[in-house]
């Protein structure tokens, strides 16, 4: 399920917690929006929550190997 795993596949189910396309074209029905809109919603909230919280945005970094 590509939207979150990385699989390229956004139809492909890959567990509970991913989202797939289906995931936010449901979100998108239910709140009487098209996908288009709802992914647009969804990279405005992101910003936001990044100027907000930089922290929770930091890339994690494995620690070179001893």
């Amino acid at each position: 399920m590509c939207l979150t795993c990385g699989c390229m596949d956004a139809h492909l189910d890959m567990g509970e917690a991913n989202i797939r396309y289906e995931d936010v074209e449901r979100a998108a029905k239910e709140n009487g929006r098209s996908v288009a809109e709802t992914f647009a919603i969804m990279d405005k909230t992101r910003e936001r929550d990044r100027a907000q919280h930089p922290k929770e945005y930091a890339v994690v970094t494995e620690a070179p190997p001893a």
